[in-house]
């Protein structure tokens, strides 16, 4: 695989860590002001869980378009998917299917909302909600499979 430029490399990275730093963060954060912070606390709440979170599906949308970049231009789906489980898609008709590193790249593109599973501390998934008349009803990525091939990439 030919080596990465410099402004790309470094944009996975930054994103990668945005995206690692978030989903790792929320569960000791809220056990924090759950057990801390009696009241209201708007402006705090907002600052931990709000400022973050808009920051987080940012840097999601940046790396899907980072992703879908790569595998056009280097192919980085026949490389990695052999090797990670990057989660599943629940189609309309409820089946479920592996996603492919491309699909998880168009699942966020294409996205109503993006929400978060981290009922499991060590395995968060970012969840991907349709727009309307799409052929599916909700996309679980695996993050840290992801971040895996984001962090290979950009090493």
């Amino acid at each position: 695989m030919s080596t990465l430029s410099l402004p790309i490399a470094r944009l996975l990275r930054e994103n990668v860590a945005v995206l690692m730093t978030y989903a790792f963060s929320q569960v000791p954060l809220c056990e924090l002001v759950q057990q801390v912070f009696q009241g209201e606390w708007k402006q705090f709440r907002e600052t931990l869980f709000d400022f973050s979170a808009h920051r987080a599906e940012r840097a999601c949308l940046e790396l899907a378009i980072l992703l879908r970049y790569l595998d056009d231009e280097l192919a980085i789906s026949k490389i990695f998917e052999p090797r990670f489980n990057f989660g599943r898609v629940q189609q309309a008709d409820g089946s479920e299917e592996p996603l492919k590193l491309r699909e998880v790249a168009n699942k966020i593109i294409h996205t109503s909302a993006i929400e978060w599973d981290l009922s499991r501390p060590r395995q968060p998934f970012l969840v991907c909600v349709p727009r309307a008349n799409q052929r599916w009803r909700r996309a679980m990525i695996d993050v840290v499979s992801v971040a895996a091939v984001c962090g290979s990439l950009a090493a």
